[in-house]
């Protein structure tokens, strides 16, 4: 029960602080557009501080179901509690996505309604085969990192800065392209919220396939590789 309230917690935090950033920075700062390394800066901050808080409280920082997937499959978890992961990280995006809403809502009257403020839009929706092919590389190299750290004899903290560190790298080479999700519960909540709240016709549920399956195979091949290279690095 601990583990699934740091789920929740630092869901929340993480998705409240990146969406709510977000849309500050899109309004107020670069309305007519961001740099892809502040959003990438952005986004590695709203990752690092739940996880640096949920770790050193709860002792998790698993905002992501593929990576519950991950450990489930590799039985460092429970398949019971992955499932309570799931739920308690779909539960958080929820708030997340409320709290984003009663930031901006005042301002809604004035500004136009944009769907990136909630979900992942990619700068051509109808690039599928592209899109695709960079969730799932950004998500491969997520779970090789998660993987790799069971073997890094390093303080917790130090594992925390280098994955939010290379999230922050990943985020900022793919965001311009994908949005970058890598997280089927960071996009398909958020749009689903945005898809009840506002306008059903923005919600580009078509698209939605791709930040749902990308992450999902990126961590089926970033599992197989990593249990293919630590058979080699074992046995040698």
């Amino acid at each position: 029960m601990r583990l699934l309230l740091g789920e929740f917690i630092g869901t929340y935090i993480m998705l409240s602080l990146g969406l709510v950033t977000s849309v500050i920075i899109n309004y107020f700062l670069f309305p007519k557009g961001q740099n892809r390394f502040i959003t990438g800066f952005y986004w590695g901050i709203s990752i690092l501080i739940p996880s640096l808080l949920t770790t050193f409280f709860f002792g998790t920082a698993e905002y992501n179901p593929v990576v519950s997937l991950t450990l489930a499959v590799n039985h460092q978890i429970h398949w019971w509690l992955m499932i309570g992961e799931v739920i308690t990280q779909i539960l958080g995006a929820w708030l997340a996505s409320l709290t984003v809403k009663a930031v901006w809502s005042k301002w809604l009257a004035s500004l136009p309604l944009n769907l990136n403020f909630y979900a992942t839009v990619p700068r051509d929706v109808n690039n599928w085969k592209r899109n695709f092919k960079w969730e799932i590389i950004g998500t491969f190299l997520i779970i090789v990192n998660t993987e790799m750290q069971n073997d890094i004899n390093a303080q917790w903290w130090i594992k925390t800065l280098f994955s939010s560190l290379l999230m922050m790298i990943i985020i900022s080479i793919v965001a311009p392209i994908t949005g970058a999700a890598f997280n089927p519960t960071r996009d398909l909540v958020p749009r689903f919220f945005f898809s009840r709240t506002y306008d059903k016709r923005l919600s580009q549920w078509r698209y939605a396939v791709v930040p749902f399956l990308g992450p999902i195979i990126g961590a089926i091949l970033g599992i197989i590789f990593s249990v293919i290279f630590s058979h080699f690095v074992y046995k040698s």
